[in-house]
């Protein structure tokens, strides 16, 4: 996929052999990286003249634009080494993406990236390895890189750790999705440029407090006596974004960022201190379900949402089909995605939609209308709310799209907070569970 459409596409589940998105703010910040950077320039420029690539002298201006982009490849490489990320980097060489003002991208990642790309990626220079994809129509237009052997001998010649690494201010944490081309299978959704209104730059500034109190926050990870293998990540990313999703910011709007959005769940129960405490995570029950109740005019019913009768053993596949009639648009046909295992043989899409319905008889006309991406926001609401006024208690919390991980001294008042947000904005009674 395109860097810029890949932005909006991480999760807390990622597959640990992804590649990883370019990250364009990244810079050498200590005497051994700016070394490294400074040095990769001056050879570049002499392979430019030395070849006759160049006629003249660039522009000021040009030539601190190149000089950022060499430092923001190699310094990524560089963090992605020592992190030590399974598979590579992937970046675009899209002249669509490249060449267009965007509010999404980096000054670095311009036009004239992919020709610094290929400098660094001569044999002669030895900086990067990439994978160029191939020019199929439609399909993926990603380029896979790696550091190259000079990179990797001098970092190994200057001693470099991740604390000779840093990142400049990152531009956009309010990302707008557009809405994706069902008729494409390449479509990945992309990203929308949009207009600043006084509903997204409040979004921006309750982000900005979040990420600067995050920032401050103390978190430290244990790994000593977990079962491998490990997630590999770096403690001090930290920064969240909203992304709002079919082209609406009253759609979508989880957070995502934050190293521990990354890590298993026995790693951050287990390895993760917050404030010197074990980390413990609350999540809210039934959310979805409880949220289309809400905007419905519905009181939720009794008891478990997700236990229906004649399905006592198949509570996890109810609850996904139940979200997929929340989102879809159409009555479902088949079973979503990776559900079918979760039922006999013998059940039918079309029996478990009527069970559901039939459980849900205050709300069954609200499924299959497409209204789970409301419903989202509603959702991300919420945590942003949960957010602000733990912090406002002094309570450092880290979200995970529904629920949150707290110090486990602060699980009382926690799930006091997360009780009233729910009930503020979704206007019904909501459930929190607590997770050692």
């Amino acid at each position: 996929m395109d860097q810029i459409a890949s932005l909006a596409a991480t999760s807390d589940h990622e597959d640990d052999e992804r590649d990883r998105p370019f990250n364009a703010y990244r810079f050498a910040s200590s005497d051994a990286t700016k070394g490294i950077v400074g040095e990769a320039i001056r050879l570049l420029l002499n392979y430019e003249q030395r070849s006759g690539l160049t006629r003249n002298k660039r522009r000021a201006a040009d030539q601190e634009t190149f000089d950022l982009t060499v430092d923001a490849i190699l310094s990524d490489l560089m963090h992605h080494h020592l992190v030590d990320y399974p598979g590579g980097i992937y970046v675009t060489r899209s002249n669509r993406w490249l060449g267009t003002k965007s509010r999404y991208r980096a000054r670095p990642y311009s036009k004239v990236f992919p020709r610094i790309l290929d400098l660094l990626a001569k044999p002669e220079l030895g900086y990067v390895r990439q994978d160029i994809a191939a020019p199929i129509p439609g399909a993926s237009k990603s380029t896979v890189i790696l550091p190259g052997p000079t990179l990797l001998a001098r970092m190994d010649d200057g001693d470099v750790d991740t604390d000779d690494l840093d990142e400049h201010p990152h531009s956009e944490t309010v990302v707008l999705k557009r809405v994706k081309d069902t008729d494409n299978y390449w479509d990945e959704g992309g990203l929308e440029e949009y207009a600043d209104t006084p509903a997204t730059e409040r979004y921006r500034a309750e982000l900005d407090e979040i990420n600067q109190w995050l920032a401050a926050a103390d978190l430290r990870y244990d790994p000593l006596h977990l079962p491998g293998p490990h997630t590999a990540f770096d403690i001090r990313d930290r920064r969240l974004r909203r992304i709002f999703t079919q082209a609406r910011f009253t759609s979508g709007g989880r957070m995502f960022g934050g190293f521990w959005q990354q890590l298993r769940k026995h790693e951050r129960r287990q390895g993760l201190k917050i404030a010197g405490e074990k980390a413990v995570e609350l999540d809210f029950g039934q959310v979805g379900a409880r949220i289309l109740y809400g905007m419905a005019g519905h009181l939720p019913a009794p008891g478990d949402l997700y236990q229906m009768h004649g399905y006592n053993q198949h509570r996890d596949g109810i609850k996904k089909v139940m979200s997929a009639m929340i989102f879809a648009e159409r009555r479902l046909d088949r079973f979503p995605k990776d559900t079918r295992k979760l039922f006999r043989k013998t059940d039918r899409i079309s029996e478990v939609v009527e069970a559901i319905e039939a459980k849900h008889p205050l709300i069954n006309d609200q499924f299959h209308k497409g209204l789970g991406h409301g419903a989202q926001f509603i959702e991300s609401s919420i945590l942003v709310d949960v957010l602000l006024s733990l912090r406002a208690k002094g309570i450092v919390a880290l979200p995970i799209h529904d629920a949150v991980l707290v110090p486990s001294s602060k699980v009382s008042v926690t799930k006091e907070v997360m009780l009233t947000a729910f009930n503020a904005h979704a206007h019904v009674q909501g459930t929190v569970t607590v997770e050692v």
